[in-house]
């Protein structure tokens, strides 16, 4: 097949993809925490009418209002939320109350703090677009450490899979965090190649050093703004441009323009949270004791808290392609949703249920990826380093899980997939020329 036909296929295979999270968005079941963080796009109001001050850091705060949760959470789903409700017309006043979680959803409905199904839809796209947009850099990711061979398998993996697919449409922080995760990784690789390789090609071979890492760290900026578990995606972002950059040449150069890549980050994401202007530090400290708090109450309540450390490694092993959709925490919505998570399940956009024979493969393939991905950045291919330290610091976060949420291992999910994918491509296809050869 000539060259010209086969961007056309890789393009009508992403474009297909993308297509396909999407059709799903309307028909999952929801989640009381989507209530919340539509409620939460009243910031996007008050930013546009008043300025920042009607968001500005204003102790005490109360649990469970509205300046708690601003805190609590990441910034760009609740404004693009915003945007969506203003460009259909719909009026700050029409958006949901704050979910009470300590009241039945019963309750909920008749206090007005359940959006109708119409409205619903409609901030699910602020989550669902950027779900479906992250298969381009997945694809991307997958190209740059085996072609097509690996490109073709993660961006599949990625799009079928039930419980990105679940989490992604859901009016919840989870899509952007992936896009942003995602887009940060494959802009980093990029970056590795057109710094070390004789003979790279593409846009980031014509940035100047200054764009490519002014760039990066945006992107980790965006991350962090989207949900703040994104800290460590950046941080293994860094680490993984300063190693790589230091194999080759003086450390001076690579700590400089990764400390720039840093500060472009973090004015990004102060940029971006302007409920933290007038007080940074003292809301950053209420910020660290409230998510404290939280995980410790989830912890203390939650029937699906780790009792130790084993049951943390074992959730590692089985999250990724072991354990089907969660579709709710709390206890008090079991039995809610039955009617709907049948429906669900019946229908032809819930993913690929690939049961556990084929989870046991997928997984299998993972640890074979993991392990050939250690042995390629032991040869100093540089894409398998940044892979490893991204694959290392989410594990690490993993272990520090105190509670076995589903969506909270969405980051290790991803990094499964990349692995799985690796595995599935070493093993089917041997490339002629490796990474190492093309001086990467």
């Amino acid at each position: 097949m000539p060259d010209s036909r086969k961007r056309l296929a890789d393009v009508a295979f992403v474009l297909a993809l993308m297509l396909y999270v999407l059709l799903g968005t309307a028909s999952v079941p929801p989640h009381g925490d989507e209530y919340m963080h539509i409620a939460l796009a009243r910031d996007f109001f008050l930013l546009r009418d008043q300025g920042a001050a009607a968001l500005a850091y204003a102790p005490p705060i109360e649990v469970d209002t509205l300046q708690h949760l601003r805190l609590l959470n990441g910034t760009l789903h609740k404004n693009a939320v915003g945007l969506l409700w203003a460009l259909s017309g719909r009026s700050p006043e029409s958006l949901p109350n704050i979910y009470a979680w300590a009241m039945p959803l019963e309750w909920n409905i008749a206090n007005g703090n359940v959006p109708s199904q119409a409205d619903l839809n409609l901030a699910r796209w602020a989550s669902a677009i950027f779900a479906a947009l992250a298969v381009v850099p997945m694809f991307m990711l997958g190209w740059h450490l085996r072609l097509r061979a690996l490109a073709y398998p993660a961006a599949l993996l990625y799009a079928l899979h039930p419980v990105i697919l679940l989490n992604g449409r859901r009016a919840m922080q989870e899509g952007s965090l992936m896009f942003f995760s995602l887009f940060s990784l494959y802009w980093l690789v990029a970056l590795i190649v057109a710094e070390h390789s004789a003979t790279a090609r593409g846009f980031m071979v014509r940035l100047p050093a200054w764009a490519r890492y002014g760039g990066l760290g945006i992107l980790i900026g965006l991350t962090v703004a989207s949900k703040h578990t994104g800290v460590v995606v950046a941080g293994a972002a860094l680490l993984g441009a300063l190693s790589t950059g230091i194999v080759r040449e003086a450390p001076l150069r690579p700590l400089l323009w990764v400390a720039f890549a840093g500060v472009v980050g973090t004015l990004t994401w102060f940029a971006l949270s302007p409920h933290l202007w007038n007080a940074p530090l003292a809301a950053l400290r209420t910020i660290w004791t409230a998510r404290s708090e939280l995980l410790s109450l989830q912890t203390a309540d939650s029937a699906l808290a780790h009792p130790d450390l084993g049951a943390r490694l074992l959730a590692i092993v089985t999250q990724p392609f072991l354990s089907p959709p969660q579709y709710y925490e709390s206890p008090s919505w079991a039995g809610a949703l039955d009617e709907q998570i049948a429906a669900y399940q019946r229908s032809a956009t819930n993913g690929w249920d690939w049961g556990v024979p084929i989870g046991v493969v997928l997984t299998g393939l993972a640890l074979f990826g993991g392990l050939t991905i250690l042995l390629e950045a032991r040869r100093r291919n540089l894409i398998a380093w940044a892979i490893l330290l991204w694959a290392g610091a989410t594990v690490c976060m993993c272990l520090l899980m105190p509670v076995n949420w589903q969506r909270y291992y969405l980051p290790l999910i991803l990094v499964a997939i990349v692995l799985a994918a690796e595995g599935l491509g070493r093993l089917l296809v041997r490339r002629g020329q490796s990474s190492s050869e093309r001086g990467t």
